[in-house]
């Protein structure tokens, strides 16, 4: 029922600056007099008093098309991407540790803003975001819709730096067709490495200098999804309903790679793409562009446990439309497979960190150890999407880890 190959490709221990989350040490509470923390590297179970993370849902109205919310967790803070600007909250209090607002509004019509995630830096010590906002014209300066920059220090939630990109979307119109698997276009921040700030609008992605905010190149038709080791990798739009795996130089935008006639391409890991080549989803190693392992049927999505390990899982309405494999995310060799002749059912799967799998079975939240793929917890509590030590975060409530 599921055909897997792994193809062999150079080693690759991964650049922790694409890591969309990061880590940052969080100050010692026992020193501030409250007691610590329960913490669990991976949690596995999730119990007792919820905090609610509205200000990220999206939209940010009840009506419209919901998508997944903007935040991410990051060592006991909830980074959010809210209407107004960049949030920090406290997971463990529910308390704002900080709020930075644009310098231009938000645009309050219709059903509220689409927006994406944060980029929180390795380090943790500075988060980005991006956001559409529209200029006010002044004398004979016209309005102008610009992709608004925002970096803060996690700290101190004082703003590090900012710039104002001029908005530029294709010319060819391809911004009509989603370049990628998911169909948020959005203002976002890819990552930030060098002195080189990669952020995306709509189509086109845009190379920025963080020295001083100047666009050192752009590309349109070309949608940036990863940004590791000088490389900047996305997908390409070639012409209507045409595409490829493409990655560029982030000093010059020059092609590095290109893998052809690949369509819906996605993130699957710090450094990793993948997409749908004819009948087949294949993984492509975003710095290098060699092919890591290929799939039997399209739309498999995967992601890393950012550690070591990778998973692909896919959904449909039959069984035999469903498959969920892990494999070693260096050597690229499959460690183990659902189905797999033992009458299990494969989940649908929500996140992966540290070596733990969530996901669903019949809506009861369940975790799966990552290396042997046996269920780990059959009563976890929550199915969460991003994960820390603390706990993790189902729709926009952060659930507390119990074990």
């Amino acid at each position: 029922m599921l055909a897997v190959t792994a193809l062999a490709a150079c080693g690759g221990g991964g650049s922790s600056d694409a890591n969309p989350s990061g880590t940052r040490a969080e100050p010692s509470r026992a020193a501030a007099g409250k007691p610590a923390r329960p913490a669990f590297d991976p949690p596995v179970r999730f119990d007792g008093p919820t905090v609610e993370l509205t200000d990220a849902q999206q939209p940010s109205t009840t009506s419209g098309e919901a998508l997944r919310p903007a935040l991410a967790l990051a060592d006991g803070v909830a980074y959010l991407t809210t209407e107004d600007g960049l949030e920090a909250v406290d997971t463990g209090t529910g308390d704002a540790r900080w709020n930075v607002e644009t310098r231009n509004p938000a645009d309050r019509g219709g059903f509220g803003s689409k927006r994406v995630a944060p980029w929180v830096s390795a380090d943790g010590r500075t988060a980005y975001a991006a956001f559409g906002r529209e200029v006010e014209g002044e004398g004979t300066m016209p309005d102008r819709s610009v992709i608004e920059v925002l970096a803060v220090d996690t700290a101190t939630g004082h703003k590090t730096w900012s710039a104002q990109i001029p908005s530029a979307p294709s010319s060819t119109g391809l911004a009509a067709v989603p370049i990628g698997a998911d169909e948020n276009l959005a203002p976002q921040v890819v990552g930030v490495d060098a002195g080189t700030a990669v952020v995306t609008e709509a189509d086109t992605t845009y190379a920025v200098e963080t020295a001083t905010g100047a666009v050192r190149w752009k590309k349109a038709d070309f949608r940036a999804l990863t940004f590791a080791d000088g490389v900047v990798a996305g997908g390409e739009s070639t012409g209507y309903a045409e595409g490829r795996l493409l990655g560029v130089d982030a000093d010059t935008g020059r092609q590095r790679w290109s893998e052809p006639d690949v369509r819906q391409p996605a993130v699957a890991g710090a450094r990793w793409l993948s997409g749908n080549l004819d009948d087949r989803t294949v993984v492509v190693d975003a710095v290098g562009g060699r092919t890591r392992a290929s799939f039997e049927g399209r739309d498999w999505r995967c992601l890393d446990d950012e550690q070591s390990l990778m998973a692909c899982s896919r959904s449909g309405y039959k069984a035999s439309d469903t498959g969920l494999v892990v494999f070693d995310a260096k050597s690229a060799q499959q460690k183990w497979v659902l189905p797999d002749h033992s009458g299990r059912v494969v989940p649908r799967v929500t996140g992966f960190w540290h070596g733990a799998l969530y996901g669903e079975v019949g809506g009861e939240p369940v975790v799966l150890d990552g290396n042997t793929g046996k269920d780990r917890q059959t009563s976890a509590g929550a199915a969460p999407y991003e994960i820390d030590r603390y706990g993790g975060v189902e729709g926009t409530s952060f659930h507390r880890a119990a074990g």
